[in-house]
């Protein structure tokens, strides 16, 4: 299963490689991670797409237009162990709240 990081922290910190995503993924340096951070309109998500099984996913949820918007991003791969945490968050940049938590 992909990690899922935490979506402004990657913005900030991370390498932006690509606004459109590619065929291939776009290569990293070692001791990097690729992030892609994936929008359908109303919340956005970080995704690690190191593994190219993830990456293709992903990818291919973006081009059947699940996703409307993805940008790759390269990040140091202890610093998105650190950003690690599942969450998802709307367009500007606020938690999505969990449907139980409302």
């Amino acid at each position: 299963m992909a990690r899922y990081l935490a979506v402004t922290a990657v913005q900030r910190e991370g390498q932006l490689l690509a606004e459109l995503a590619g065929d291939a993924p776009p290569p990293v340096a070692p001791g990097s991670c690729l992030v892609a951070i994936v929008n359908n309109g109303e919340w956005q998500a970080a995704i690690d797409v190191s593994f190219p099984a993830f990456y293709e996913r992903v990818l291919r949820r973006y081009r059947d237009g699940v996703w409307k918007a993805m940008a790759l991003y390269a990040l140091d791969a202890e610093r998105a162990a650190a950003l690690e945490d599942g969450r998802r968050v709307l367009m500007n940049g606020q938690p999505v709240l969990d449907p139980g938590r409302r």
